[in-house]
């Protein structure tokens, strides 16, 4: 059976098909150095690029990101020092989220052959392995990550040109479905030998691969699991604001509205896209707040469309 909300998953290793821009700091400052930084490595201006991004720095230094930029200018700057300071300090802060940002973002896509990414790799081994979690499962969520995804990257470009209910869309969703099912009894078995494979167990570019599947899955394991989850999110081994996804999507399957705004429907005949309903629309920001989340138009924004909770308790009524 064909999912009747269209909403498209990643994770924060992958390159965010959503994605928007944030920052680690607040302060105006900290963002205006930050991106003269990566606009300095895009341009190739090195020295340029660690001025900016030591300012940044001196502010907060928090993202990944932006110290794996500054990792990639000292490289490519031939400044050993300032590479050794930015790659410790990259992998201090996540050591696991550190590779998968390198393997994903455009601006490191000269350095993929190079002893930079060497490095990288080498490191990230020797982390993984000092981390204590399992390496083989690990590699095992990777492909069902994978799998999760495949066929649901082409679903939104498919609707808009064939249409829904058009074969290109069953053909994708007869695969996705086969992919889902067999995920999901393997998800099961790891829960009931590990408990929620987490962060601690499988990394944590990989700890949300659990909550995928289950939130890809049927209403009844959704709410078996929501529970399992929940408790993984007190723990930290997972984000509570993946867990608001699912709690969103298990109120909808029972005819209920949802409270973070995360499920995204479209009109069959317009194409226009649209929130299902929400519990509290004009409060809505503040609620996505205490979980993660960010402004709802924002969200809104990945489908071109504007959030307007007046606009939308009113098709709601009708």
């Amino acid at each position: 059976m064909k999912k009747l909300i269209l909403l498209l998953f990643t994770i924060a290793t992958t390159t965010n098909l959503f994605s928007q821009k944030t920052f680690a700091s607040t302060d105006p400052n900290y963002k205006i150095h930050v991106e003269a930084g990566e606009a300095a490595l895009i341009a190739e201006q090195y020295d340029d690029c660690l001025v900016a991004y030591e300012s940044a720095f001196k502010i907060k230094q928090t993202s990944v990101l932006s110290t794996l930029r500054a990792a990639a200018c000292a490289y490519s700057g031939d400044n050993k020092p300032m590479l050794e300071i930015y790659l410790n300090k990259a992998f201090d802060l996540n050591w696991d989220q550190a590779k998968g940002i390198f393997k994903n973002y455009t601006e490191f896509a000269y350095l993929q052959e190079s002893d930079f990414a060497k490095t990288i790799d080498s490191r990230w081994e020797k982390a993984a392995k000092a981390s204590g979690i399992d390496m083989e499962l690990m590699a095992e969520f990777k492909e069902i990550q994978r799998t999760d995804q495949e066929q649901r990257g082409y679903m939104r470009e498919i609707q808009d040109k064939y249409g829904w209910d058009s074969p290109q869309m069953d053909s994708l969703w007869k695969i996705q479905t086969a992919a889902d099912e067999a995920n999901l009894a393997r998800i099961e078995e790891v829960i009931a030998e590990h408990g929620y494979p987490g962060k601690s167990l499988v990394g944590a570019s990989n700890m949300g691969t659990a909550f995928l599947v289950i939130q890809h899955s049927n209403q009844e394991a959704q709410e078996k699991y929501l529970p399992v989850l929940k408790k993984a999110a007190d723990d930290g081994e997972v984000r509570w604001s993946s867990v608001a996804l699912l709690i969103d999507r298990v109120l909808l399957g029972q005819d209920k509205k949802q409270t973070y705004g995360s499920q995204v429907n479209s009109d069959k005949e317009t194409g226009e896209y649209f929130f299902s309903p929400i519990e509290n629309p004009f409060q809505i920001d503040s609620i996505r707040n205490t979980v993660g989340l960010g402004p709802l138009q924002n969200y809104a924004d990945n489908w071109e469309f504007q959030w307007d909770p007046a606009k939308h308790v009113a098709r709601h009524k009708k």
